[in-house]
């Protein structure tokens, strides 16, 4: 990405964030099923700010509104990454064990609820994909991780830009 696309880029994140009010986006995070106490500290987020330059920021307000477009386009892996974290807690509170078993119940859970949810993500846009072998598997996580992981760097990448001036 260029220095001219990422301004442009942050530029247009910004307008959308100042056309839309925190309000707005709670009463979005409640209804796309978020607990009330997530989505209250979500709102939390959306009230940071970052003077750069001679602009502020309303970054908490752009990252919320990028998880919320993430979640919309990829409803299932999302799914699955949280289904994932309650197995996780729920194994946690596991008598005696739970402590021991929940360091890795976690990444476990949290990695095959993604690929699951990925690839129904994948069936329902694509075509169904059944493969369950090693390279199927592997593919699948390069790929969720990728598609998870490119929506922070880019968003990343635009505001660090601006603090290059």
């Amino acid at each position: 990405m260029t220095q001219p696309q990422a301004r442009l880029e942050l530029a247009l994140w910004q307008a959308e964030a100042e056309m839309t009010s925190s309000s707005d986006l709670y009463i979005r995070l409640t209804e796309m099923g978020f607990p009330p106490e997530i989505a209250i500290r979500l709102k939390e987020l959306v009230g940071a700010v970052k003077p750069i330059g001679d602009k502020v920021i309303s970054i908490g307000k752009i990252i919320v509104l990028k998880l919320i477009g993430f979640i919309d386009k990829h409803p299932n892996l999302a799914t699955g990454v949280a289904l994932g974290v309650v197995v996780s807690l729920l194994v946690g509170s596991v008598p005696f064990l739970g402590p021991i078993l929940a360091s890795l119940a976690l990444p476990l859970g949290v990695t095959v609820g993604a690929i699951a949810g990925h690839r129904v993500d994948k069936a329902q846009g694509d075509r169904m994909h059944d493969g369950l072998g090693l390279i199927d598997v592997t593919q699948d996580v390069i790929e969720a991780g990728r598609v998870f992981l490119q929506l922070f760097i880019d968003t990343l990448m635009a505001i660090f830009v601006e603090f290059d001036q």
